[in-house]
């Protein structure tokens, strides 16, 4: 095929699906929107990704919750590609520009886990970091007395 009939995309609507290529309803379409929310023992956690930070960068749940992770690369640079991590959970994602990816833990081990870009991004890549904060549950805290 000749390269000059190939109509590739250089970045994606904002808040498109990965998988399905389609808009996300999951989106976070800016940054003042990143946030978590709370449904019992499930939380969303709507975050953003655009040099040099992640939106929200401390994430705090409680121990045995299910945590839904909805991130947003807002990029419109055609190499700015994001990845969001979290090493103990075995989440590794990586988002094109305008891309949305979605995971989801149960958040079993209390304690403090890094998350960050997992693809090399800019000179202030590692700046891309964040905590998620697993406060232990009830039971952990009374057999620790």
């Amino acid at each position: 095929i000749r390269s000059d009939l190939i109509k590739a995309y250089k970045i994606y609507k904002p808040g498109t699906n990965e998988v399905t290529d389609q808009p996300d309803p999951n989106a976070t379409l800016s940054e003042d929107k990143a946030r978590v929310e709370r449904h019992g023992n499930l939380v969303d956690v709507y975050a953003t990704e655009i040099r040099s930070h992640i939106r929200p960068d401390i994430i705090e749940v409680n121990q045995g919750d299910t945590v839904h992770f909805h991130v947003t690369n807002l990029e419109q640079t055609q190499d700015a590609t994001h990845g969001f991590g979290i090493g103990e959970y075995n989440v590794n994602l990586s988002m094109e520009p305008g891309r949305t990816a979605n995971v989801t833990i149960v958040a079993n081990k209390s304690g403090v886990f890094p998350f960050y870009c997992t693809e090399f991004c800019s000179a202030l890549h590692l700046e891309m970091a964040g905590y998620l904060l697993v406060k232990p549950s009830s039971q952990a805290r009374a057999a620790s007395r």
